[in-house]
C-alpha cells in the first residue's frame, strides 16, 4: 500500500507540475498597462502612433526625436523586455536620443496600451509590423536602421532581423538573450528543488519552436551581444550560445562583469554607452 501511495502521490505531484508547467509558453510574458514615465518628462521630443496590423492587432508605439543638432543619420529601433511595457523600458535607450538617434519603441500585443494577448508568433508579427512602419516613415526616410533588442526583446528581434529583407536593417544588438526557450526554461526548473528532479521532461512542455538560435545562422549583417557575467535571469551561456550560432563574420560579445540582467544602461550614464556608440558609428549613422 505504501508503495501504490508513493506513486500516487508522485503522480499527483508530476500532474500539478505538468499543469503548472503547461502554460509556460504563456509564462514568458508579464506585462503591465502600467504609464509609468513619458518622453517629455525627460524633456525629449516624442510623437505617439497607432499601428494597425492585418489581423486587428492595434500597436502602440513611440517615435522619440533626436536632440536638436545632433542628428547622426540612424534610427535606433528598440525591442524591450518580457515584463511591464514600453514606458518603463525606454529609459534603457532614451540616452540614444540625446545622443543624436531617432528612437522608435513599441509595445507588443497585450503591453501597454497596444491590444491583443501576448504570444511567440504575434510578437513576430508585431516586430515586423514596426521595422515596415519606420521603412515608410516620411521622418525616417533613409536613415540606416539600428535594432537592439534586450532580454525576450532580442529573441524576438534576432528571428524578424533574420527575416527581413536584405537591408532593411544595418545592425542587430542584443542584451542578456537567451539562445533557446526550452533551454532557458530547463535552467529555470533546475533553480526550483520542488522541479529540479523533473526539470528535462518538464521542459518539453515548452515549444522551442521559432527560437533564436534556429534564426541566428541566418544572420549576416554586423551583430553585437552584450550580457553580464552573473546574470540572475539568463545564464551568460545561453548568450553565448545564440553569439556562436550566429552566422555574420562582423559579430563581437561583451561580457560586463558583475551581477545585473540588462546592465549596460541600466543607469542615466554608464562607461558601455560611448563603445556602444563606437559600433554603431562604425556599421551605420555615417557619424
Amino acid at each position: 500500500m505504501r508503495t501504490i501511495f508513493n506513486i500516487i502521490t508522485q503522480g499527483a505531484c508530476l500532474g500539478l507540475l505538468a499543469l503548472v508547467v503547461s502554460g509556460c509558453n504563456s509564462l514568458y510574458y508579464f506585462p503591465d498597462q502600467v504609464d509609468y514615465v513619458r518622453p517629455d518628462k525627460l524633456k525629449l521630443s516624442y510623437q505617439e502612433h497607432n499601428l494597425d496590423e492585418a489581423d486587428g492587432t492595434r500597436l502602440n508605439l513611440w517615435h522619440i526625436a533626436p536632440v536638436a543638432g545632433k542628428d547622426r543619420r540612424a534610427v535606433v529601433v528598440h525591442f524591450h523586455g518580457n515584463a511591464q511595457n514600453m514606458s518603463a523600458h525606454f529609459l534603457f535607450v532614451a540616452w540614444l536620443a540625446k545622443a543624436g538617434y531617432d528612437v522608435v519603441t513599441f509595445d507588443y500585443r497585450g503591453y501597454g496600451r497596444s491590444s491583443g494577448v501576448p504570444e511567440r508568433a504575434g510578437l513576430f508579427r508585431d516586430g515586423r509590423a514596426v521595422l515596415d512602419w519606420v521603412r515608410q516613415a516620411p521622418e525616417l526616410r533613409g536613415k540606416d536602421v539600428i535594432v537592439f533588442g534586450q532580454s525576450l526583446g532580442g529573441a524576438v528581434a534576432t528571428v524578424v532581423v533574420a527575416e527581413a529583407p536584405p537591408g532593411q536593417v544595418k545592425v542587430l544588438a542584443v542584451e542578456s538573450t537567451f539562445a533557446s526557450y526550452r533551454d532557458l526554461a530547463q535552467v529555470k526548473l533546475a533553480d526550483v528543488w520542488l522541479t529540479w528532479p523533473f526539470q528535462v521532461p518538464l521542459s518539453y512542455l515548452i515549444s522551442d519552436e521559432d527560437s533564436p538560435v534556429t534564426y541566428a545562422p541566418r544572420l549576416r549583417l554586423p551583430f553585437l551581444s552584450i550580457h553580464g557575467t552573473v546574470d540572475p535571469v539568463i545564464p551568460l551561456a545561453e548568450g553565448k550560445a545564440l553569439y556562436d550560432a550566429v552566422g555574420s563574420k562582423d559579430k563581437e560579445f561583451w561580457s560586463l562583469p558583475g551581477e545585473g540582467h540588462t546592465p549596460a544602461f541600466a543607469a542615466e550614464e554608464t562607461q558601455w554607452q560611448q563603445p556602444f556608440i563606437k559600433f554603431l558609428c562604425v556599421h551605420a549613422g555615417r557619424c
